[in-house]
């Protein structure tokens, strides 16, 4: 039973967390900081302070595809460089990477 409790917290998290994803990814979108056409994600890399940050950013933005485009979890997402098209990371093999770090 009390395993069962500790389950059924830890999927309200994830919920939440998903919820606050999507709801951070459209504001992002709306001002023109982050795109996503197809499986690549053009982004400023100045908003990732660090390696963790970015590595974060790319497995949030994965799982953002997975909700709202439909992607599956062994898909591939490309980071572009907004203004450049430079690849600056990926989420390959359920893997994230950072290129600029």
């Amino acid at each position: 039973m009390i395993y069962a409790k500790k389950k059924i917290q830890h999927a309200s998290n994830l919920v939440a967390q998903t919820a606050k994803i999507i709801t951070n990814v459209n504001e992002l979108e709306e001002k023109n900081l982050l795109r996503i056409e197809g499986n690549e994600v053009f982004v400023y890399p100045q908003i990732w302070k660090d390696k963790v940050t970015a590595l974060n950013w790319i497995k949030c933005l994965h799982l953002y595809c997975m909700v709202k485009k439909r992607f599956k979890e062994s898909d591939t997402l490309h980071f572009k460089h907004f203004e450049t098209g430079e690849l600056i990371g990926s989420f390959k093999h359920k893997k994230a990477s950072v290129l600029i770090f």
